[in-house]
């Protein structure tokens, strides 16, 4: 039940989408959380399997 395994984990950025992004104090942007692979939380939802297309 890691992030790295929850639907919501964006690899690229190593970024949790769970929700909505947040702006950053002294910053005129928003930004999703930075988490690790191997961080965790109580709202974990594994990816779906990607289906293979013949």
């Amino acid at each position: 039940m890691e992030c790295g395994h929850c639907r919501f984990y964006q690899t690229r950025e190593s970024e949790c989408r769970r929700y909505a992004p947040s702006p950053a104090e002294g910053d005129k942007k928003a930004h999703w959380p930075t988490v690790a692979h191997d961080d965790w939380c109580g709202e974990f939802v594994p990816r779906e399997e990607q289906r293979q297309v013949a």
